[in-house]
C-alpha cells in the first residue's frame, strides 16, 4: 500500500511539474483497490489536494485555494472522486520545485499559487511600455493590455522587452482607494524571466483588492454589474442632443462619440501625475462647458454682455456658456427646488475652476496617490452635472415619449 501511494504522489508532482500548464493530475484512472482511501490519506496528511472544478469550471488548473481538508473529504465520502489531484504547496517546497527558480512568477507557481491568484504592483511598473509607440497600451478603468503593434522591431532593447507580445492586467485598490496594476500569477509567469523580475521590484504590499468588475469578468465569468462613469457621462450628453432635436433645438453639445468610445486621455489616471491631473482636468472641461453650444440658446437668451468701458463707450462682451445655461434653465425650467439646479452648476464651475488653476502660477510636477482621488472628486461632479441636466430636459412635455436607456436612468456607474 505504501508502494501505491508513494506512486500516486509522484505522478502527480511529476504531472504538475512536468505538464507546462501546472496542469492537476485526473483522477478516472485512479481505479485500483484502495485508491480513494490511500487518496483520502494523502490529502489529511497535507501532501494532495482535490480540487473537483465546482469553484472554477475547469479543473485541470489550480485556479484557487484548495478547499480545507475536511470539505475535500467530506466530498470524497458523499460524491466519491472527482477531478484533478495537485501537490500541496508544503509538498512542493519540501521537494524543492522551485529552489532554482529565478523568475519569481514561474517560482510561485510551481511552489503551489493559485493560477488566478493576483498580485498588485505600484501603477510605474508598466511606464515604459505605456510611453513606447510601438506598443498598443490599451487601458479602460477595468482592466487593459499590452501588445506589440505588428511590424515593429524591438532588437535594440534588451530581452526583455523583446519578450513582451501580450499582456494583460486590471486594476486593484487599496482601504484608501489607491490604485495599483494588479494582474494574475499565470499571466505574470507568461512573462520572460527578466521582466518577471522587473516587475517583482514593484510589487506592492498591503492587502488589495481586485475591481469589481474585473473581478466579474475575469474570474466569475459574468457580465459587468455596472457601467464606467467616464462612459456615463458621454452617454449622458449624447442622450441631452436627443433631447434637444426633439423639442426642436440645435444639439445642446457640439461634440459626441461613438457608444463607450472616448477621446484619448478621457478615463483614470494610469500615472497620476500633477500633469496628468491637469491635462484631464482641461480636457474634462472642454468636453463638459466649454463643449455647450451657443447656437442652443439663440432666441431664447440674451447671448451678449452690454457693458461701457472706462471712457464710457458702449462695449458688447459674450456671456460664459455656464451663465447661457444658468439663465435659459432658470427660464424654461424654473425649479420648485432650487437645490439641485444650485448643485448642477456648482458642479459645472468647480470643474472649470480646476481647469483654470495652471494659468496663474507655474507649478513642478510630482507623483502622487492623491490626484487618483482628485480626479475621482472631478469626474463625479461633471457627470452630476449632465445626470442632472438630463433629468431636466426629460421634463420637457416633447421629450416624455423618449425612453432612457436603464443603465442611465438608474445610474449605476463605477467611480472607482
Amino acid at each position: 500500500m505504501e508502494d501505491r501511494k508513494k506512486e500516486i504522489l509522484t505522478a502527480a508532482l511529476d504531472n504538475y511539474l512536468q505538464s507546462g500548464d501546472f496542469n492537476g493530475m485526473g483522477v478516472a484512472h485512479l481505479t485500483h483497490a484502495g485508491d480513494v482511501d490511500l487518496i483520502k490519506e494523502l490529502i489529511a496528511d497535507g501532501r494532495l489536494d482535490l480540487i473537483r472544478g465546482d469553484g472554477h469550471p475547469n479543473p485541470h488548473i489550480k485556479a484557487f485555494e484548495a478547499e480545507p481538508i475536511d470539505v475535500q473529504l467530506e466530498k470524497i465520502d458523499k460524491a466519491g472522486l472527482a477531478g484533478c489531484l495537485y501537490p500541496t504547496p508544503q509538498l512542493l517546497v519540501e521537494h524543492g520545485a522551485g529552489a532554482s527558480e529565478a523568475a519569481p512568477y514561474t517560482k510561485a507557481l510551481k511552489e503551489g499559487a493559485p493560477q488566478l491568484s493576483f498580485r498588485a504592483f505600484d501603477l510605474r511598473a508598466l511606464e515604459w511600455y505605456r510611453n513606447d509607440p510601438r506598443f498598443d497600451f490599451d487601458v479602460d478603468d477595468i482592466h487593459g493590455r499590452i501588445l506589440q503593434k505588428d511590424g515593429t522591431q524591438v532588437a535594440d532593447r534588451a530581452v526583455l522587452q523583446d519578450g513582451l507580445e501580450f499582456f494583460e492586467f486590471g486594476f486593484a485598490y487599496e482601504g484608501e482607494m489607491h490604485r495599483a496594476i494588479a494582474a494574475f500569477i499565470r499571466y505574470l509567469h507568461d512573462l520572460p524571466e527578466e521582466l518577471q523580475i522587473q516587475m517583482a521590484v514593484h510589487e506592492l504590499d498591503g492587502s488589495y483588492r481586485l475591481h469589481p468588475d474585473f473581478f466579474r469578468t475575469q474570474i466569475i465569468g459574468d457580465f459587468p454589474e455596472r457601467m464606467s462613469i467616464y462612459d456615463a457621462f458621454l452617454e449622458e450628453k449624447k442622450q441631452i442632443n436627443r433631447f434637444c432635436t426633439q423639442i426642436g433645438k440645435p444639439p445642446l453639445f457640439r461634440t459626441e462619440f461613438g457608444e463607450f468610445k472616448r477621446p484619448h486621455g478621457f478615463g483614470i489616471l494610469i500615472r497620476p501625475t500633477k500633469k496628468e491631473f491637469r491635462d484631464f482636468a482641461l480636457l474634462l472641461d472642454q468636453l463638459l462647458s466649454e463643449d455647450l453650444n451657443r447656437d442652443f440658446f439663440k432666441g431664447d437668451v440674451n447671448l451678449n454682455r452690454n457693458l461701457t468701458d472706462e471712457d464710457g463707450n458702449p462695449v458688447i462682451q459674450p456671456k460664459g456658456t455656464i451663465q447661457l445655461l444658468e439663465e435659459w434653465i432658470a427660464k424654461k425650467f424654473p425649479p420648485a427646488d432650487p437645490e439641485p439646479m444650485e448643485q448642477m452648476f456648482a458642479d459645472f464651475r468647480s470643474v472649470r475652476k480646476v481647469r483654470q488653476k495652471p494659468a496663474h502660477k507655474v507649478e513642478d510636477n510630482e507623483f502622487d496617490q492623491k490626484y487618483v482621488a482628485e480626479q475621482r472628486d472631478l469626474i463625479i461632479s461633471a457627470y452630476g452635472a449632465v445626470h442632472t441636466l438630463r433629468m431636466v430636459l426629460e421634463n420637457h412635455p416633447d421629450t416624455r415619449k423618449d425612453e432612457v436607456p436603464d443603465y442611465l436612468r438608474a445610474g449605476k456607474v463605477w467611480t472607482m
